[in-house]
């Protein structure tokens, strides 16, 4: 898949040319335990388009900030963020963040300059609808949308490629199906997912896994990209997270603060996007 991602950039950088980068925002570990926005570092383009990307993946976050976490610098000022893009098909998992940091960054500056505004989020399972009759699957635990199934009445199957995770929500939620096999997924009608999948190149083997889906929804901050290549695999939904503020943005990465009120949530529905082609004029 990254592959088709990376060339749908190329295609749509002879129609709008990529800016260069501004800076890479490294997060800082925040003495609060278990502070969501401390997963995440950003791509700021020249022209103020911004990309998100999870960095607690192994021992991402901790390259990162060796290598880019330098007090007062702009790591990466000026370097061509589609060559940085390249990096998500093959590269180290540093590479990986932050090639699709890049490409998250390309696709909204693209956005910005074409006028288009992904719709707002109606909630944080990317717009799914629970109901007694539903089987969620879900790749990666949520501990707070646990809660949201059990009053919806509906069943959980989660899959979560962490093992100590895995045992530690066992032990907690003994009444929710977790577990290491994305077999898991098979029964499940509707599936949501976390955007890391685009990181580990989980997301085809995933799909795969849930014939029975009538929608699949990748979620997550990192998941502000063009949908189209997700669209042609299976993906019905895509949730993403984009910076509305870039000042207050900067400034609470920067102090290792919250950025949530700096950004707003989207979701893109297969059934209602026109395609790359249309959005850019493209022939």
């Amino acid at each position: 898949m990254a592959h088709a991602v990376l060339q749908q950039l190329a295609d749509i950088a002879q129609r709008y040319p990529s800016p260069r980068v501004r800076r890479l925002h490294v997060p800082r570990r925040s003495p609060e335990a278990g502070v969501h926005d401390a997963e995440f570092c950003a791509i700021e383009l020249e022209d103020g388009a911004f990309g998100l990307s999870y960095v607690l993946l192994g021992d991402t976050l901790e390259a990162l900030l060796a290598a880019h976490g330098s007090a007062g610098a702009a790591p990466l000022a000026g370097a061509d963020a589609m060559a940085l893009a390249q990096r998500l098909a093959d590269g180290s998992e540093v590479e990986r963040a932050i090639a699709l940091a890049a490409i998250n960054a390309l696709t909204d500056s693209v956005w910005r300059r074409a006028g288009y505004e992904p719709p707002p989020a109606g909630n944080s399972l990317g717009d799914v609808v629970l109901g007694p009759q539903d089987h969620l699957g879900m790749i990666g635990f949520f501990p707070p949308l646990v809660q949201r199934v059990a009053d919806a009445g509906g069943r959980l199957s989660v899959v979560e490629m962490n093992p100590e995770m895995v045992a530690r929500q066992h032990e907690r939620y003994p009444h929710i199906t977790i577990g290491l096999d994305r077999a898991l997924l098979a029964p499940c009608n509707l599936v949501v997912g976390t955007s890391t999948m685009l990181l580990n190149h989980t997301l085809d083997a995933m799909l795969a896994a849930a014939p029975n889906a009538q929608r699949f929804a990748v979620i997550g901050p990192s998941a502000g990209l063009w949908p189209d290549a997700l669209f042609e695999r299976g993906v019905t939904l895509l949730g993403g997270t984009r910076v509305t503020d870039a000042a207050a943005f900067s400034a609470a990465m920067a102090a290792g603060e919250s950025w949530s009120s700096a950004t707003r949530k989207f979701a893109i529905d297969r059934a209602t996007w026109p395609g790359w082609r249309a959005l850019t004029g493209s022939p």
